[in-house]
Formats: C-alpha cells, sequence, structure tokens
C-alpha cells in the first residue's frame, strides 16, 4: 500500500540523514518519478523534507524535526509480536521486553486472538536450563555498566577465567554471543555465549564510548585474523543444498557438475568438524595444509575402532 510506503520512506529517510531517490526507487522497488510525488505527499502532510541536488545530495528531514517510530500495520504487528515474545521468554524477568510486549499486544489485543503465524525459537537447545540465567544476568550486566566474571573454554577447549566490561548480547548466524571488553586481554573480543560458565555480576564500571559502527568493524577485523580462505568441492547431488551453507556468491558449477565453493572460515578445530559433516560428499582441495590437517584428524578418529 502507499501509506505504508509513505511511513517506510519517511523512517528511511529519518534514519539515515541524506538518502539520494535513486537509494529509495531501488529500496522500495518503484521509479524515480513515483518517489518524487511519494516526497511532495510527505512535505504535504507539513514534514520537513529538505532537498539537496548534486553530488553527495538527496532527501533529509530538516533538522530539530524528530520523527515518531512506531508506525506498524497489522501484518507488520503480528510479526513483531512474535519476536518480542521469543524475547520476552529468552532474557527472561526483563521489564524492558515485557513492557514492550504489553503494549504492542494492547493495541493489537483483537489480533492477539487468533494463532500467531509466526513461532522464532533462538535459544541453544545444550542451553536450554542455564539460558534464561544467562542472558539475564548479562542484561542486567550491561544496563548497570557492571562487570562479568566468567569461566570460557577457548578454541583449544582450554578454561580461563576472564573478567569483562560488557556492551552488547547479539544474535549471529545461529549463534548468541557478548561482545565485551576483555581485560585480561586488554582489547574487545566477543564470546560465545555456549562457552561461558559460572558467569557471575562484579562490580560497577565507567562504560568507554564507542560506536555501533565501531563495534561491526572490531568483529570484522577479528573475523578477519583468524580466518583462512578455503576451496571446497562438492558432489553433485549436495549442489542443491549447499545455498543451506554458503552464500550463493560462493557456489560455482564445474563443467562435470560437480560444485566449487571459495569461502572464508575461522582456522580452528571447529572447522575441521564443519568439512567432516558433510561427509564423503566434499573434499578440502585448498589450502594443502589443511588437507593434510584432516587426514591427520581423521586417522586419530579412526584409533578407538583399530580393534
Amino acid at each position: 500500500m502507499r501509506v505504508d510506503r509513505l511511513l517506510a520512506m519517511l523512517l528511511m529517510i529519518s534514519k539515515k540523514g541524506m538518502v539520494t531517490g535513486k537509494e529509495l526507487a531501488e529500496h522500495f522497488e518503484v521509479s524515480l518519478r513515483t518517489i518524487y510525488r511519494d516526497i511532495e505527499k510527505i512535505s504535504e502532510a507539513g514534514i520537513p523534507v529538505a532537498s539537496v541536488g548534486g553530488r553527495g545530495g538527496g532527501y533529509s528531514i530538516m533538522e530539530n524535526y524528530t520523527v515518531d517510530n512506531l508506525f506498524l500495520n497489522k501484518e507488520e504487528a503480528h510479526t513483531f509480536m512474535a519476536v518480542m515474545d521469543q524475547l520476552n521468554f529468552e532474557f527472561g524477568k526483563s521489564e524492558k521486553f515485557h513492557a514492550m510486549s504489553l503494549k504492542i499486544e494492547n493495541t493489537f489485543k483483537q489480533e492477539r486472538s487468533h494463532p500467531d503465524k509466526w513461532s522464532i525459537a533462538m535459544s541453544p537447545f545444550s542451553m536450554k536450563h542455564e539460558w534464561k540465567e544467562h542472558v539475564s544476568l548479562l542484561s542486567k550486566a550491561i544496563e548497570e555498566d557492571k562487570l562479568v566474571v566468567f569461566d570460557y573454554i577457548n578454541r583449544n577447549l582450554e578454561y580461563f577465567q576472564r573478567t569483562v566490561e560488557p556492551l552488547q548480547i547479539a544474535y549471529s548466524q545461529g549463534q548468541w554471543y557478548l561482545f565485551a571488553f576483555c581485560r585480561e586481554r586488554n582489547d574487545y573480543r566477543r564470546f560465545k555465549l555456549v562457552r561461558i560458565k559460572n558467569l557471575k555480576l562484579g562490580s560497577p564500571f565507567v562504560k568507554k564510548e564507542i560506536s555501533k559502527e565501531q563495534i561491526q568493524k572490531i568483529i570484522q577485523d577479528s573475523y578477519q585474523r583468524h580466518s583462512i580462505t578455503v576451496t571446497l568441492q562438492f558432489t553433485r547431488r549436495m549442489g542443491e543444498q549447499l545455498s543451506e551453507y554458503f552464500s550463493k556468491d560462493c557456489i560455482h558449477q564445474t563443467e562435470n557438475g560437480q560444485f566449487v565453493v571459495v569461502d572464508q572460515f575461522p582456522y580452528e578445530e571447529g572447522l575441521l568438524k564443519f568439512i567432516l559433516g558433510f561427509g564423503k560428499e566434499c573434499q578440502v582441495v585448498e589450502p594443502d595444509y589443511l588437507r593434510k590437517e584432516l587426514k591427520e584428524y581423521v586417522k586419530e578418529m579412526l584409533l578407538p575402532y583399530n580393534d
């Protein structure tokens, strides 16, 4: 609907600060002429949209004007409530999530009498008993600027105690992480929640100023430092399933019908386990040292069966 597009367009301009007509047209999959008409309608509604021509220009909301973010239609509210219900469950006794859920549910209370279209579960099976306690405690630590102390199992399956300044709980590619400043390493680190044991609240600390963009850059740089480029070859029968595990841009089919994947992976034992999970349908092409490591790993796996 056009009204939904106008509201979404308004929020997009408000969030980004400056957006070109081309960006809006591509995002909403309409023509530039349609975008121009939509901008006129927004301006006619009394919202001060400024237009700047030339390179680096675009549309922006005039300074000191704020936009109310909560424009949800019924379908969006259903989806949002499914996410909020699960987050409220995951985070345990979180007053913030509970309050937000009640506000949205009260606004759309008639629709909530019907079965939910969406069902979302994000907690790892291996942590189902301690999960709420972990996430609730970390959420409390972040809100109150308190240190957290825990035992952490690293890539080499060794336990070390960590004292960290928690900044963010993040969900990425099926895993929950804690992003924090580690006092032992004197640097920012990302910790998998499934590897955290004996979690405890510590004393208050003075939070360091860091932006969302800086956090993302630190995570990306860390991933690059610990990653290697790997070439994997798969049989043709695996072709249809590869998009479940890899980006489509990384998958290429060869002339003989087999498939090749070239991608970056963290260089750790988990990579060998991941590759072995494909069984005989996959083999490492490059790098050569990873092929040798995999062969040695398989030999060690077979030792208990050499009766």
